[in-house]
């Protein structure tokens, strides 16, 4: 996978300065999709809870980088940035990236995921939207 010093050296990364406004539509919005989510819905939409689960951490993640003054052209480097900055495990991590590239297969190829690979992995996915809204409300508070 892409390190954090060759998204930067590519281009793919590029200091753009903060932008508060910004960061906070999108943890709105990642906040707002995870109330849907919470919702009751029926096991013929497993796979759109799947893609909006990587769309939170995606959203998520692009709101703590605009806080910091950062812009990310793909997700894989959203992946590097997120090793260097949330302090996640590898298995974190590997869960981040088999998330993209599940949500890649639901949303280019028309996968259906089922419902077994969300009751085993929904908790994995909140522990990690957690974790990154708990940093961006408290660099909030520091910003």
């Amino acid at each position: 996978m892409i390190t954090w010093e060759e998204c930067v050296e590519r281009g793919i990364i590029q200091k753009i300065g903060s932008n508060p406004e910004i960061a906070n539509k999108m943890f709105a919005m990642a906040s707002l999709r995870l109330e849907f989510l919470d919702r009751d819905m029926e096991e013929k939409y497993t796979s759109l809870k799947i893609e909006a689960y990587y769309d939170i951490i995606k959203e998520l993640i692009f709101a703590n980088l605009y806080r910091e003054g950062y812009n990310c052209s793909n997700h894989i480097c959203l992946i590097a940035y997120s090793k260097i900055r949330f302090d996640f495990f590898k298995e974190e991590i590997r869960v981040i990236n088999n998330l993209r590239k599940l949500r890649n297969d639901i949303s280019y190829r028309g996968e259906n995921i089922s419902n077994g690979f969300l009751i085993q992995n929904e908790v994995k996915f909140k522990k990690i939207i957690k974790k990154l809204s708990e940093t961006f409300i408290n660099s909030n508070l520091i910003n």
